[in-house]
């Protein structure tokens, strides 16, 4: 009797045993995964692209320090992309050959409707862009100081400068301003797309166009600059820009990454250096993704109707 005792004694000691060792090689192999995960992710930098929409230069200046403190925080380097066009940051990080981007509405709207199918396969937003105390910022119309354009009405039979075809601030929105005025497109003497937004100021300035639409951060810049600028028309608050990470980066990475826009270190110089780069009050907060209905809304106004012709 004392032998069979023992002999249970024995097996249920084995069956701990084995119980133990199967845990632990379980729990192994989930860390094994997760070492994996972040050793194949530190292979290469992480990239944020953005899109071209300033002075190359000035946008290296501009998000050369924001890289620096994500690299930090992350310690692993984080190296910065310009795109070459709208369209190249959206392939880029849709295919995952970005890992961050930042993104304005239209953007990143086509990205999530057009390019990225699967609900589960979306781009993860992090963080929205913050101006002075707002999350959001505006599209304006402008014209020289000089202009005897008064009002939208005036811009019948006028010139009219865009940004790129892919800006929301400078295409989208003015197009549905001028559409509410009663302008329609047929109704400008002539338009056209100059690409980078500072472009649509000094185009203006130089007398190339009547008036131009972008956004109100940029006409700021210039409104000084003679003759001067002045502004007819101002959109509603629109969305504001994103920082946005690829759909398949890894869980680690999307939390140290909005902890770092959103709640900084303490006293974190290298946070501060990078919201000064930035711009004037920059800060992120959590996106508040149903601010992005209206944008939809104003590329389906631009974008939704077939351009049919019944005869040849």
């Amino acid at each position: 009797m004392m032998k069979a005792f023992a002999n249970k004694a024995l097996n249920r000691a084995c069956l701990y045993l084995i119980l133990c060792l199967t845990l632990f090689a379980c729990s192994e192999t989930e860390q094994n995964k997760l070492d994996n995960i972040e050793s194949t992710e530190k292979q290469h930098s992480l990239t944020l692209i953005v899109h071209p929409y300033d002075n190359p230069s000035r946008l290296v200046a501009r998000f050369s320090p924001l890289t620096h403190y994500l690299g930090k925080q992350l310690n692993q380097p984080v190296e910065l992309v310009i795109a070459r066009s709208y369209v190249d940051q959206i392939q880029r990080i849709t295919s995952g050959q970005a890992d961050l981007a930042y993104m304005g509405p239209t953007p990143f709207l086509r990205a999530q409707d057009h390019y990225l199918h699967q609900a589960d396969s979306k781009l993860i937003p992090l963080a929205a862009e913050v101006q002075q105390g707002a999350a959001s910022y505006r599209s304006v119309i402008v014209v020289r100081e000089d202009s005897t354009i008064m009002n939208l009405v005036g811009l019948k039979n006028r010139t009219f400068a865009f940004g790129a075809p892919h800006s929301f601030s400078s295409h989208y929105v003015p197009r549905v301003m001028i559409g509410n005025s009663g302008i329609a497109f047929n109704d400008l003497r002539d338009y056209a797309f100059l690409g980078r937004h500072e472009r649509v100021p000094l185009a203006v300035l130089h007398g190339d166009f009547d008036a131009g639409g972008i956004n109100e951060a940029v006409a700021t810049q210039y409104r000084e600059r003679e003759p001067g600028l002045r502004i007819i028309a101002t959109s509603p608050p629109l969305p504001p820009h994103l920082i946005v990470a690829r759909p398949d980066l890894h869980d680690h990475y999307i939390d140290v990454l909005r902890r770092a826009l959103i709640h900084p270190p303490a006293g974190s110089t290298d946070f501060i250096d990078a919201m000064q780069a930035l711009g004037d009050s920059i800060l992120f907060m959590n996106p508040e993704m149903s601010s992005f209905e209206r944008a939809r809304r104003v590329i389906e106004a631009v974008e939704s109707n077939p351009a049919e012709l019944a005869q040849w």
